[in-house]
């Protein structure tokens, strides 16, 4: 070989120098010697050798007839037409080279110059800068040709090229998660070493910018491969157009880099008939197209075995070594040994990968030199990691025939040299079952070397026994890791386990299981040990797994038996421990079934966790309940209260006209009836739910009530200018119920269709058996509020309208306690229909059809005794009795004082507070009833539930904050009239 100093300093080979090569050899020589002239000769009984020497990079291919050399005059002939292929390529690669390093050279002094002028002429600056870019690109395009080489077209398996790309990273990068998904096999025919950087440069650029997931997608098309990466990084770089990203010099990452990683990748593919895109988004993604090509053919007329026979007997003892379960290291070193003794002055070596790391280690081989073996023990696959680790990591062979010249051996050159090893020739060790890579098997000699047809049949051979060797050592490893891991979670775990035969009988037992049951169990039966019918269950299970007719598994039933909770006998216990249990088959080595792993777990301590947490979930839930309820109480009562200490402000700070005087009275009014609606319906509420709340249940006439509660809401729906209709003429309806609190429901449900149905609208009242329905062409109730209708605050509208969000609340508790159902049906946009079911009953005999009558108030006369601690109250009752001059006031603050003023002075009526400090007003009107001496009749007052006690139900009870109208008619009615005149 004759070498050549080109003009740019480095040492490359003379192309006059043609070498003469079989097919198969072509690959492995351009990639060494890109400039060589090479002749390839080719078996003309096989086209697919001669398509792949030109696709290899062969100037000339001369097809021969087997087994025949081709004449020396055409070989001659072949020769010369090669030397001057190969030298018109190389002047060509050569002139690009130097036109794009003179153009280069001349943009790098225009960039030097606008720096120069950066600070006296700013605009020229920016001119020069503008076109001092332009010459790098130019420069840049106009060495593609030299750049494009002249590689070998390889057919190239891209998926396994690509999942070793995924796994290894440089030193100090911070590595993303990526994931390869697609297809087991996709073919392209490029230049495999441009191949890998083209995507190692679009991975690092996806890392480059910052992702944490990098997603590397194949897809297989009649026509076309494509490969999409796609990550989650900081995307474009704002301004940047997809075209942008291919620009040559350009990058938009923090991390450096040199601007030509996409763009290279993109001349990859276009050099290779394909197409390179950067698409923008969230990330970046990066879509790479190939033309599909066939996976490479298997040459016809091959060889199925290898002719050196002689190997077969060492093949044979190796292979029963390796039956015999002989250490790894003694099948390695006795393959190495046996392709030593064939190749003479060959230095033999297997490296075994590293399958997490990615990195060769020493597996056997003793001749090769020891420093040689520390300097690449641990080498890291890659594109150009020598021949052993480029092997591994392309999954096919890698010849180096002078390592001096070979680029891959760049990092590992000096050493190799330095210890004599002038050629290596790589073959990867691949597992087949499962698609990876066990090592390699390296050939060295000292001499400049490529191996002939029968020592690639040999290492063929040899390999594929190392990979059997090392398939089999790694299986017995683990088979050995797997039953120690077995025994010692079997003896060791923390529930029990039970070895059962198909019989039903325990064969083994651990020590777990030994302490639950408290007493050895090892040869009992299950219904020894478990409850008679969980142990029936267990067997009846396994009899479905297990066919007994036949003997074999079921095809229908799976290997697990389903969960279940069974009984477990405890030794010196009445009552049974229950677990949990699992299992599932056991076959034997002929896949037959022999026993089945039951597994027990104590249950005891879950399930008084679970009890626990049962009762602290309920505990949460009503403390949450609790707290939401006081929340929206608090709310419900500062909005009121707020206008009453706001307007009382105002009247006693402030001098006001009459008419804001009036005003001032009527918001302090207004909220307080609010208050007292909301404190009513509160009480109610909480003694529906409670069973508290006492209902006088009798006959009611629907018609009467339904009347009586149009009459009341008629003046609102008029204001809002709402058309309300009621139930025509018809048969009376008669419920079961307590008629006022029919009454307050009916109005609850007239007062929520008014208020919610815009003006023009309707609400219609119905009359059926048993039942009224209230009907509005309002906006009708969403889906999601339905199920939280009833609940108390809540609203299912936000147009604002007045409300506490009691009224459905109480309304349905009401409607329970009197044994009804109220019911509820909307649509959105078109209105809603609440419905009240009560239970019809016969007529009754009293006059329900209309309210209750009440005396009318007149100025009575008599003597009233107010017994009541607090003080604001008695000053209100004493002013409001101010305006009849017949009836005079005593007052007395607790039970015993009024006790006195009764003896001393009686009186015409008793106005009594219930919650009193020394007793209970109830218990006083009680205990002056059971005296019997001429008690006064009484009205009781109260800030609780206004319901009487038995046997007290005909004393009238009025609720607090007092109504002045309401109190004053109650103490008419109770005194006498004044005398006639």
């Amino acid at each position: 070989m004759h070498e050549v100093l080109r003009p740019d300093g480095v040492v490359g080979v003379d192309p006059h120098e043609v070498r003469v090569v079989r097919a198969a050899e072509v690959a492995s020589l351009r990639r060494s010697s890109p400039d060589r002239a090479i002749v390839a000769l080719a078996r003309s009984s096989c086209p697919e050798e001669t398509v792949a020497a030109q696709l290899a990079g062969a100037d000339v291919v001369l097809p021969c007839v087997d087994g025949e050399e081709p004449s020396p005059e055409l070989l001659a002939a072949a020769c010369s037409a090669a030397r001057v292929l190969a030298g018109r390529a190389a002047v060509q690669r050569e002139e690009t080279r130097r036109a794009a390093h003179e153009i280069a050279g001349n943009a790098s002094a225009v960039a030097m110059a606008a720096q120069l002028l950066a600070a006296e002429a700013p605009a020229r600056s920016r001119q020069l800068q503008s076109l001092a870019a332009q010459g790098a690109e130019l420069a840049w395009r106009a060495g593609r040709a030299a750049r494009s080489g002249s590689g070998p077209l390889e057919p190239l398996d891209v998926v396994p090229v690509l999942r070793s790309l995924c796994r290894v990273a440089r030193s100090g990068d911070v590595v993303p998660t990526v994931r390869v998904v697609g297809p087991r096999a996709a073919h392209v025919l490029v230049d495999r070493v441009r191949f890998a950087r083209a995507m190692t440069s679009v991975l690092g650029n996806a890392r480059r910018a910052g992702s944490a997931a990098i997603e590397v997608r194949v897809r297989q098309e009649p026509d076309a491969v494509e490969v999409t990466v796609t990550d989650d990084g900081h995307g474009l770089p704002a301004g940047w157009d997809a075209g942008a990203a291919l620009r040559p010099f350009t990058t938009g990452w923090e991390v450096p880099g040199d601007g030509l990683g996409l763009t290279e990748a993109a001349e990859f593919a276009v050099d290779h008939g394909g197409s390179l895109t950067v698409e923008p988004g969230p990330g970046t993604r990066v879509r790479l197209r190939l033309p599909a090509a066939p996976p490479r053919p298997v040459p016809a007329g091959a060889p199925l075995v290898s002719p050196v026979a002689e190997a077969d007997w060492s093949v044979v003892r190796i292979l029963e070594g390796i039956a015999r379960r002989d250490p790894l290291a003694h099948s390695l070193d006795a393959l190495v040994a046996a392709m030593e003794q064939r190749l003479p002055g060959s230095v033999c070596s297997i490296l075994l990968l590293d399958q997490t790391a990615g990195t060769l280690l020493h597996g056997a081989g003793e001749r090769l030199p020891q420093p040689y073996r520390a300097e690449i023990d641990g080498v890291r696959i890659g594109p150009f990691a020598g021949s052993c680790g480029t092997a591994a990591f392309t999954r096919s062979e890698v010849i180096a025939a002078d390592i001096d010249t070979d680029a891959r051996w760049a990092d590992y050159r000096t050493v190799a040299l330095r210890h004599g090893l002038r050629s290596c020739w790589s073959t990867p060790i691949l597992d087949v079952d499962r698609g990876i890579v066990l090592g390699t098997f390296a050939v060295y000699h000292a001499t400049s070397w490529t191996p002939d047809a029968a020592a690639t049949e040999l290492v063929q051979r040899l390999t594929h026994v190392a990979a059997v060797a090392i398939g089999t050592a790694e299986l017995h490893e683990q088979l050995v890791e797997s039953e120690a891991r077995f025994r010692s979670t079997f003896e060791t775990a923390g529930l029990g386990i039970a070895l059962v035969d198909p019989g039903g009988r325990i064969q083994q037992a651990n020590a777990a299981l030994t302490a639950m049951a408290g007493r050895r169990v090892t040869g009992l039966r299950l219904v020894d040990v478990v409850d008679a019918e969980d142990a029936r269950a267990i067997e009846r299970a396994m009899a479905e797994v297990l066919d007994p007719m036949s003997g074999a598994v079921s095809a229908v039933v799976a290997d697990r038996l389903p969960p279940a909770e069974v009984r477990l006998w405890v030794a010196g216990r009445e009552e049974p421990l229950w677990a949990a249990l699992g299992g599932s088959l056991v076959r034997g080595h002929d896949g037959g079934p022999r026993l089945f792993c039951l597994e027990l777990y104590d249950l005891t301590e879950r399930r008084r966790v679970a009890q626990a947490r049962r009762e602290r979930a309920v505990a949460e839930a009503a403390n949450h309940a609790k707290s939401d309820l006081l929340a929206l109480v608090s709310h419900e009562l500062r909005t009121p209260l707020n206008a009453v200490i706001g307007f009382a402000q105002l009247l006693g700070a402030a001098a006001l006209t009459e008419q804001q005087q009036r005003d001032g009275v009527g918001h302090i009014l207004g909220a307080g009836r609010h208050l007292l609606r909301l404190i009513d319906d509160l009480i109610d509420l909480t003694g529906a739910e409670t069973g508290q709340l006492r209902l006088a249940a009798e006959p009611v006439a629907l018609s009467g009530v339904v009347g009586e509660a149009l009459e009341i809401v008629t003046g609102l729906a008029v204001e809002r200018g709402v058309v309300l209709s009621g139930p025509g003429d018809g048969p009376a309806q008669w419920v079961r119920a307590d008629r006022q609190r029919l009454l307050q429901v009916l109005l609850n449900l007239l007062g929520n269709a008014i208020k919610f149905t815009p003006a023009g609208g309707r609400v219609t009242v119905g009359v059926e058996r048993g039942a009224v329905r209230v009907t509005d062409t309002g906006p009708g109730i969403g889906p999601d509020h339905l199920d939280r209708l009833f609940t108390p605050f809540h609203r299912a509208s936000d147009t604002g309208a007045e409300g506490s969000g009691l009224g459905l609340a109480l309304s349905q508790r009401l409607t329970a306690a009197m044994g009804g159902r109220l019911a509820v049906e909307s649509v959105v946009g078109a209105g809603s229909t609440f419905r009240v079911e009560l239970a019809p009953c016969p007529p009754g005999g009293a006059d329900v059809d209309g309210p209750e009558g009440g005396a009318p108030v007149h100025a009575p006369r008599g003597r009233v005794l107010y017994l009541e601690d607090d003080g604001a109250s008695r000053q209100l009752l004493a002013s409001a009795l101010s305006r009849w001059p017949a009836v005079s006031l005593g007052l007395a603050r607790t039970c015993a004082e009024a006790r006195s003023l009764l003896v001393e002075h009686p009186v015409d009526l008793l106005v009594i507070d219930v919650e009193l400090p020394d007793g209970n007003g109830w218990d006083l009107v009680r205990e002056l009833a059971e005296r019997g001496l001429g008690v006064p009749p009484a009205v009781v007052v109260t800030a609780g539930g206004r319901t009487a006690p038995p046997g007290m139900e005909s004393v009238p009870v009025l609720g607090k904050p007092l109504v002045i109208d309401e109190v004053l008619a109650a103490i008419s009615r109770q005194l006498p009239a004044p005398a006639p005149r």
